[in-house]
């Protein structure tokens, strides 16, 4: 239970930190996308895993984060398609699930796009961050209750951060089987994988951040390393019962939220326990999402599997 704690505050701190850059779905919901998308067989896991394995990054948290994220997710702003490089490596049949999962995930034309940029319920902006818009006075609410006064970029990242997660928890009530499908994806994810990366990147990671490839591979494999031990525990703790899901992440999210505050000068007394404000947090986002969030989810689907098809992602 322990371990479970360190990767669910991994997971929210990186959804935390990130919310300034782009807010996409869960790993979840990933995961839960390219269950419905591609192959039913043996490749369907590294499917998932490709599919959640774009956020491998994100959990460094350094200077080099927004590039490293516009690489695996794409550039919206310029439409570079950077996460197409894991395609074009891959060569080989063992290759192509984990690749076909990879692009899935994109903020161009992927899964992230509809979380992002234009969900159904958005019509024009994301799902994620329209849902966040209406969870964000409730956050002030439960923030001025202990006489705080956030500014309104800081909740509104906090709200983001509650609905990616209560997201992902409706999707494990939908299908009780995802936690254990995450897990078992990362677990069983194949030696192949991390070569695949460093083919993809690893010289344009080695000339943009002035580092040799040597280096460069060593950045990947590590980061793909941590970043798998997180979401097979993250998997293990999404398996637990509703109540204790929550739970942990309300816990977790509590503890990080001090520091988030802190980072933008908004200290509070050491010791000082958010869980009674961001538990209800987490239900309220669950609660917000609840009526729409399946039509928004099976939508994207369609509309992935669809843009894979027109941009010649198929094997």
């Amino acid at each position: 239970m322990k371990r479970m704690l360190v990767a669910v505050t991994a997971i929210c701190f990186a959804s935390l930190l990130l919310a300034s850059n782009a807010f996409p779905w869960g790993s979840v919901t990933h995961a839960y996308v390219d269950d419905h998308l591609g192959l039913r067989g043996p490749g369907n896991l590294k499917e998932l895993y490709g599919g959640m394995a774009p956020d491998l990054f994100n959990y460094l948290l350094n200077s080099n984060q927004a590039y490293l994220f516009s690489q695996t997710h794409g550039n919206f702003w310029t439409q570079a398609e950077n996460f197409r490089k894991v395609w074009k490596a891959a060569r080989y049949s063992p290759e192509k699930p984990y690749a076909y999962g990879f692009v899935s995930h994109n903020d161009l034309w992927g899964a992230d796009f509809t979380a992002h940029h234009d969900g159904l319920f958005g019509q024009g902006t994301g799902y994620v961050i329209a849902k966040a818009r209406i969870l964000q006075p409730s956050i002030n609410d439960l923030l001025r209750s202990l006489g705080l006064n956030v500014p309104k970029n800081v909740t509104l990242a906090i709200a983001e951060g509650l609905v990616e997660t209560g997201v992902d928890i409706l999707v494990k009530r939908k299908d009780p089987s995802m936690g254990v499908k995450v897990s078992a994806s990362a677990l069983l994810r194949g030696s192949d994988f991390p070569p695949l990366l460093v083919k993809a990147y690893a010289a344009g990671f080695a000339a943009h951040l002035s580092i040799s490839q040597a280096q460069a591979a060593q950045l990947i494999t590590s980061s793909e390393m941590e970043f798998r031990k997180m979401m097979i525990l993250y998997g293990q703790a999404l398996g637990q019962d509703e109540a204790t899901a929550i739970d942990l992440i309300a816990q977790q999210l509590a503890q990080l939220a001090v520091g988030f505050l802190a980072a933008y000068g908004i200290p509070l007394p050491p010791g000082t326990d958010l869980t009674p404000q961001i538990k209800p947090g987490i239900q309220q986002a669950m609660s917000i999402c609840a009526s729409d969030y399946l039509r928004e989810i099976e939508a994207t689907i369609h509309f992935v599997e669809n843009q894979l098809l027109s941009h010649g992602i198929s094997y």
